[in-house]
């Protein structure tokens, strides 16, 4: 038994027994592993207030795995887990993951072997397998929570207290309520992964790469059912094993090593394509079929579909209604009518764009050195996302603050001649101009998300540059020292992205995050 004692009184205890076994038999090769595991984990918290956080987090799990290969040809891999968790009900607490894999490599084989010198290896593998969650962010799922209402001295209001009728603050009464209503039937999110693999190494490991296609459906995954209208009376919707979401994508990396004369190269690279969907999702009823978040990426952006600005009173009088979120007026973001009813409104929101999480990451970078000199170079980037952008620092004039005052925010503004004569500037009365008519404090038909406002976060970064040079050894052992380098490095020099206003990397909306630092070192680094 082991203790380990963390920050704040935390203290977490654990159990690991192990037994494993291996043996080879001429070009057999057979191993076997089987482990047992318990852990305890405890925290300090409030208990007149967080009792069920106080409980110490359990878990309990036998974990085995089988490994065979004959010649280091073919392999075979079985392992499982049977793992058990506190946080559920009895009779949901165990979850079964089994997992296998299997590979073939090609380059073993005599044909191979003994015609293709060059080719060290060439394995094809595919496994398949389920992994279980129970990290539900809530403790004791299955059991309810009842709260009393307690007086908010501070702001002068009860609160916890609940509503009885139809109407929505009239008949408030105080007393206690159910605060969450028992969810017993909750167990493990499981996860069903497939990968389909290559492995290559070529000419004496000068050239490596990996590639990957990988599935995975996760299914069960816990969330808070939406479907119950509020009539039936619940103050806190239960919550379920009801969501499925789909991930499937292909990752891979490779390397090149090659010397000419006295000089080294090596070039590496990587890159990761990933798309999701939801599969399944408790939703409440919606009128149109666009307006689920089934059949689209997880967290995808939804919004109105910009046209561009109004051009003049009679465009405003020829479009659809548009005055839900107040009276336009000549610059102001005209919205598409997507349902066809003759109305701008909540119906017309539809997926834009992507997600804020880039589906593709990528990076490529090279090294070289010569007589003593050495030269690292690294990019990065990724694409396949929008984000939207909004706050004080594009709505100019809002949150009572200044905020600040973003290049173009001016100069590209839509302006009316009769406004621009007055401020002395010139007038901008393009209807596709980047910024719409500039108000003071809310507007809310120009502050929609919508397609006006999203961003393409594509980007390429040189990331890293490294110039150093090393003293050669006859010079630095009259020193006395063992290696002397001297360099220059630099992070960040350089960003390509049509979005010019601060880190596309961050797809932050409001751009009030510290901006991205270069820097430029200079140094000099002694072994003795």
């Amino acid at each position: 038994m082991f203790q380990d004692s963390g920050s704040g009184g935390d203290r977490r205890e654990f159990l690991d027994l192990l037994l494993s076994w291996d043996r080879g038999f001429k070009d057999h090769h057979l191993g076997a592993t089987v482990r047992y595991t318990q852990d305890s984990k405890k925290q300090t918290v409030n208990i007149g207030t967080d009792i069920k956080n106080g409980v110490a987090r359990r878990n309990q799990g036998l974990a085995g795995r089988v490994t065979y290969n004959w010649n280091y040809r073919y392999f075979f891999d079985f392992n499982f887990g049977y793992t058990g968790s506190e946080n559920f009900a009895t009779g949901h607490q165990y979850g079964f993951f089994p997992a296998f894999s299997a590979a073939w490599n090609i380059a073993e084989e005599p044909i191979i072997k003994n015609n293709l010198k060059w080719m060290n290896m060439f394995k094809v593998r595919y496994s398949h397998g389920k992994v279980g969650n129970d990290n539900m962010n809530d403790r004791f799922p299955y059991l309810y929570t009842i709260q009393d209402w307690y007086r908010d001295g501070d702001n002068n209001r009860d609160l916890a207290g609940y509503n009885w009728g139809t109407a929505a603050y009239s008949n408030y009464y105080k007393g206690i309520h159910y605060s969450q209503v028992a969810s017993p039937y909750i167990t493990w999110e499981v996860a069903t992964k497939d990968d389909l693999g290559i492995d290559l190494s070529l000419f004496n490991d000068k050239f490596s790469a990996t590639i990957d296609y990988f599935y995975e459906k996760r299914t069960g995954i816990y969330m808070t059912r939406q479907f119950l209208p509020l009539i039936t009376g619940l103050e806190s919707q239960p919550r379920a094993n009801v969501g499925a979401v789909r991930s499937r994508g292909f990752d891979g990396h490779f390397s090149l090593k090659e010397k000419i004369g006295n000089v080294d190269m090596t070039i590496r690279g990587n890159m990761t394509y990933s798309k999701n969907e939801v599969l399944d999702r408790d939703e409440e009823n919606k009128v149109y079929p666009y307006q689920y978040e089934r059949g689209y990426r997880v967290d995808q952006e939804k919004g109105l579909i910009a046209l561009g600005l109004f051009k003049d009173y009679d465009d405003i009088r020829n479009s659809p209604k548009q005055t839900e979120w107040g009276v336009v007026q000549p610059g102001d973001i005209k919205y598409k009518d997507v349902n066809g009813d003759g109305v701008i409104n909540d119906g017309d929101r539809v997926a834009i764009g992507a997600t804020r999480r880039p589906n593709l990451v990528y990076g490529i970078g090279a090294s070289v050195a010569w007589n003593g000199f050495d030269f690292n170079v690294h990019f990065q980037g990724a694409g396949k996302s929008t984000f939207p952008i909004y706050g004080k620092c594009v709505f100019a004039f809002r949150e009572n603050d200044w905020g600040n005052i973003m290049k173009g925010m001016l100069e590209d503004r839509w302006v009316d001649s009769e406004t621009a004569e007055k401020l002395g500037i010139q007038a901008n009365e393009n209807p596709n101009a980047p910024y719409p008519r500039l108000t003071y404090g809310v507007n809310g038909n120009n502050e929609q998300g919508s397609t006006f406002w999203l961003r393409n976060g594509r980007y390429v970064r040189l990331k890293n540059v490294d110039i150093g040079y090393t003293l050669p050894k006859n010079i630095t052992n009259k020193l006395h020292f063992n290696n002397i380098r001297i360099f220059v490095a630099g992070s960040n020099l350089i960003t390509w992205s049509s979005f010019k206003l601060w880190d596309p990397e961050s797809t932050q909306p409001r751009g009030e995050e510290y901006p991205l630092t270069k820097s430029i070192t200079m140094g000099l680094t002694v072994n003795l």
